[in-house]
């Protein structure tokens, strides 16, 4: 969350930025092809680069991605509409996990206490803006199905913000892709559940790719 947050006329939070820093930050380190992984919005702009910029991405890992449309729920209503309480942040954490989750000692707190930092309310108030004033964050399904990287997409049965139908569309979009649907999970996968998800993902990374 320490991630410059820029105030300018000529930026604004929408996906193509996301993509841009992402590709960019990339390129700074010098590290690419680099495995990607990414939650929610971070998946989508993980997807995106895999798909604009297959040279810097060797793998890519989504968990609960955003990408394909989904329907408002209650929980997505959540998020979006976040007042900066510390009740707000205590209805993310429900509406983002799954039913036998208990949130840590201090999560909410640290979640809450981040969130109200001035210049992080401003670039979370716009992000949400653009996300509604464009319906949703979805891409053009040709851009899904144009990753041709090996791709694990993962999910919780139980997510309330992005559905696990969601997960299947993307496994059936994505030539080179596998599945895998963590039970009695929300949107969280890699919190809810972190030993598990990380024995998937690091089976996934060391797994050989299967030959055309």
């Amino acid at each position: 969350g320490f991630s410059e947050k820029p105030d300018r006329d000529d930026y604004t939070y929408s996906q193509d930025e996301r993509d841009e820093h992402l590709a960019a930050f990339i390129e700074a380190l010098g590290a690419g092809p680099v495995i990607l992984v990414g939650n929610s919005m971070g998946g989508l702009t993980s997807l995106s680069v895999a798909g604009t910029r297959p040279d810097l991405v060797a793998r890519l890992v989504l968990m609960g991605s955003a990408g394909v449309p989904v329907p408002m729920s209650p929980q997505l209503g959540t998020i979006i509409n976040y007042d900066f309480s510390v009740e707000g942040m205590e209805a993310i954490v429900e509406a983002l996990t799954g039913p036998d989750f208990v949130a840590p000692a201090g999560m909410v707190t640290y979640r809450h206490q981040l969130s109200t930092d001035a210049d992080t309310r401003r670039a979370y108030k716009a992000i949400t803006g653009w996300n509604k004033a464009r319906g949703g964050l979805h891409v053009d399904e040709a851009l899904i199905r144009a990753i041709a990287v090996p791709t694990l997409v993962t999910g919780g049965k139980d997510d309330g913000v992005v559905p696990v139908s969601c997960a299947y569309k993307f496994l059936d979009l994505i030539e080179q892709s596998y599945g895998f649907i963590f039970p009695r999970c929300g949107h969280w996968p890699m919190i809810e559940f972190p030993a598990q998800f990380a024995q998937v993902v690091n089976d996934f990374i060391q797994m050989d790719a299967l030959s055309a």
